[in-house]
């Protein structure tokens, strides 16, 4: 059985979205293709009004808010420690972690930006799902504002890092807006696409490994649980790395990673997979779950480090793993719920949401995408800021009255 959920996007139009009464649609299965087959029901059910892929513009991200430029790199990583086996028959000989990395520049920094979407991830949404008026070359329509490779801001000063887990079945690339954000208030942010979580993980010189699909739920949560340890295990190795990215010349960010201050942040699956490694991992000194179901054991044990949970109050009340959490928190923790969301605001803590109302041409979906954003780089931001750059804790007090639908629980 299934419920009809009605979101109106404007005066004039409104999509029918299908939920699963047992599992949200969102949070399960390839998200990206999942995303693509939304976007395509509101393509063909939307009035003329509607703009419409074929007319699409494009779209900028949100402006970054902090005093600095932004830059950002790719690396990958080589875990020595693991084979490489992944979920679609693939192998290496060692497991391969692809990530980006996005930091402070200074003002007036300029150069080639970053594209949205690397050529691979965009053909993989597109391969089963035909949208007129997108093609591979849609991906330059979307407007980053990281400059590729560019010198770190000026200055000895060490940055801390926040190390990003992506939800099940997407990609770092759907969150730019709030990694760049971060970098721009002076984090180094390490986006990573985990294989057999991540849709698809495309490593230099070698082929991508994609997610497998799944015949029912039973499959899909068995799979979940099989594979949340590895990436865990994906996050503390990408902490461990963090030395090694300091001591690497070849990189613009040599010497000025502050190792002593790294903490660890992701959505939905990856949001447990986060608090999982900050838990497990003494090098993570915090944690932060963006609006994700719990995994693993780590939630069900009192917290020893600061952690937060940002939930749509929709999704919190209706999850008994989000409950538990909340009171286990101990000090300098909290949790922060979001009213007035819909079941579809899981996509807004990611650019997902944003995405789909630029394209639909829905301006009041646009507002509403972008205030979810806003709120959540800025309460991921105070979270870190209290732990790593002695904010006070006031600076809560400062989120809550800029964003008066949330609701802040501190033990």
């Amino acid at each position: 059985m299934c419920k009809k959920n009605v979101k109106f996007l404007n005066q004039n139009e409104f999509a029918l979205v299908i939920i699963s009464e047992k599992v949200n649609f969102f949070r399960k299965g390839d998200f990206l293709k999942r995303i693509c087959l939304l976007l395509m029901s509101l393509l063909f059910a939307f009035s003329s009004n509607t703009v419409g892929a074929a007319q699409w513009a494009g779209l900028e991200l949100p402006a970054v808010t902090g005093n600095y430029r932004v830059g950002t790199v790719e690396v990958p990583m080589i875990d020595l420690q693991r084979a490489g086996v992944y979920a679609d028959g693939s192998s290496s000989r060692h497991r391969e972690i692809m990530t980006q990395i996005w930091y402070p520049a200074d003002i007036g920094t300029t150069g080639p930006k970053s594209i949205y979407l690397d050529e691979a991830t965009m053909e993989y949404m597109l391969k089963d799902n035909t949208i007129p008026g997108l093609d591979k070359n849609s991906r330059f329509k979307v407007k980053t504002h990281a400059v590729y490779n560019a010198p770190i801001a000026g200055g000895r000063r060490q940055f801390p890092v926040l190390i990003f887990s992506q939800g099940f079945g997407t990609s770092y690339f759907l969150y730019q807006s709030i990694l760049e954000d971060l970098a721009s208030h002076g984090y180094i942010v390490v986006g990573v696409n985990s294989p057999n979580v991540a849709s698809i993980t495309k490593f230099p010189h070698e082929p991508s490994r994609i997610l497998p699909t799944f015949a029912n739920d039973d499959d899909e949560s068995a799979y979940l649980t099989k594979h949340f340890s590895e990436i865990t295990a994906d996050l503390r190795f990408v902490a461990r790395q963090m030395s090694t990215v300091n001591d690497d010349f070849r990189l613009p960010l040599a010497k000025r990673v502050d190792v002593n201050r790294i903490g660890c942040f992701g959505h939905s699956y990856g949001g447990a997979a986060a608090i999982q490694a900050a838990s497990e991992d003494s090098e993570i000194k915090a944690g932060a779950n963006l609006d994700g179901s719990f995994w693993g054991e780590a939630f069900k044990r009192p917290t020893v480090k600061p952690m937060m949970l940002l939930a749509n109050e929709e999704s919190y009340e209706g999850d008994s793993t989000m409950q538990t959490f909340e009171a286990n928190m101990g000090k300098e923790s909290c949790g922060i719920k979001v009213r007035g969301l819909t079941a579809l605001s899981h996509l807004g803590f990611s650019d997902s949401k944003l995405l789909m109302a630029s394209l639909m041409g829905d301006e009041e979906g646009t507002v509403a995408a972008e205030r979810i954003i806003q709120l959540t780089r800025a309460s991921v931001r105070t979270f870190f800021d209290i732990k790593f750059n002695n904010a006070v804790p006031n600076e809560l007090q400062e989120f809550k009255k800029t964003f008066p639908e949330a609701v802040v629980y501190e033990p």
